[in-house]
């Protein structure tokens, strides 16, 4: 009886590779010719409480001044309330009256508001860069691709109503700036700003300005820059070669400066002295607009709060525009030159 028992207890168990092919077909939890589950929106569960979602939104916002109906407003779209009224037409219901509000309203008001507060906002931190750039950085920040990220990481996928699922891209864009519209119109603009400042502005964190305002694709000859906004005809700009290395092969390395009255205006490295020299205008550029690691310094959260970025509606100085009409801008340019 005891060599029966010992025989059992040996052979008990399964081989190595059995038992890892059972557990991944466990885990996949279905055959192979098994149809794969349609993506359900979180609304088409028993246990889904649409007025627990959008309380518990507004609380993980911090703005408990959006009350249930403003939300509700906010996160419904045109293509929602047009659905809801055709199938009312369909079920043969008479004198149909649109009880639902789409947030179009809302979403006009926020896309003006965050345009004009973000435009002050870097006016406020890039004072010496040109208008140009600032629109370009706005245009960044309120962009589809910005806005639909920042809808998706607050949790508006699955409160939002509109006519399809998932709700694309310009969709979630379009309920942030609904959201902004809606926090401008209960708590004002300073609620507002805050919210822009904390979960948009935040997307410039990291980021080189110039990888968003492609300066390389605009034609700027960097001695006629300085001669138009300096006044000065006997500026010039002057390429010195200060290392090189590997001449002549295919790894060359120049790296080549632009001085200006015995002062270097910029540097870079290139493979070739052409594009080494066009590097350097560009770094150039780059020093002069205040765009180094060093200079920009973007403030968030508190300590951006309390900034009166109102002071700052006048637009900076425009690349392709008379310099005479922005003394302010042309006196900060000849300060840092």
């Amino acid at each position: 009886m005891n060599d029966s028992l010992n025989q059992l207890s040996q052979k008990r168990g399964m081989k190595l590779w059995n038992e890892k092919l059972l557990r991944k077909m466990y885990l996949r939890k279905r055959s192979f010719d098994a149809e794969p589950e349609r993506l359900r929106a979180r609304s088409e569960w028993q246990d889904w409480d649409y007025a627990s979602e959008i309380y518990a939104f507004a609380q993980r916002l911090h703005e408990s001044q959006l009350n249930d109906q403003i939300l509700i407003r906010a996160f419904t779209h045109r293509s929602y309330v047009n659905e809801q009224h055709n199938k009312q037409k369909n079920l043969g219901v008479q004198d149909v009256h649109e009880q639902l509000e789409d947030n179009a309203e809302l979403i006009d008001s926020g896309c003006l508001f965050m345009k004009k507060f973000l435009s002050q906002y870097l006016r406020y931190h890039l004072q010496q860069a040109p208008e140009e750039c600032i629109q370009s950085l706005v245009q960044y920040l309120m962009s589809t691709s910005v806005m639909s990220d920042i809808s998706k990481w607050i949790g508006c996928v699955d409160l939002i109503l509109c006519s399809e699922f998932p709700p694309n891209e310009q969709t979630l864009a379009d309920t942030v700036s609904s959201i902004v519209g809606a926090i401008l119109q209960t708590g004002g603009e300073k609620r507002a700003q805050n919210f822009v400042i904390d979960f948009i502005c935040t997307y410039l964190n990291g980021r080189d300005p110039l990888e968003i305002w492609h300066i390389d694709r605009m034609d700027l000859n960097l001695e006629a820059f300085l001669r138009k906004y300096l006044n000065q005809s006997d500026v010039n700009c002057e390429p010195r070669i200060l290392r090189q290395s590997a001449v002549d092969t295919i790894e060359s390395c120049y790296i080549v400066g632009i001085y200006s009255k015995e002062k270097l205006l910029g540097q870079s490295a290139g493979e070739s002295l052409a594009i080494a020299k066009r590097m350097a205008e560009l770094d150039a550029f780059r020093r002069l607009f205040g765009l180094t690691t060093a200079n920009v310094r973007f403030e968030y959260g508190q300590r951006a709060y309390d900034i009166e970025f109102h002071k700052y509606e006048r637009e900076n100085f425009h690349l392709f525009q008379s310099s005479s009409s922005l003394p302010k801008q042309e006196e900060k340019l000849r300060q840092t030159f």
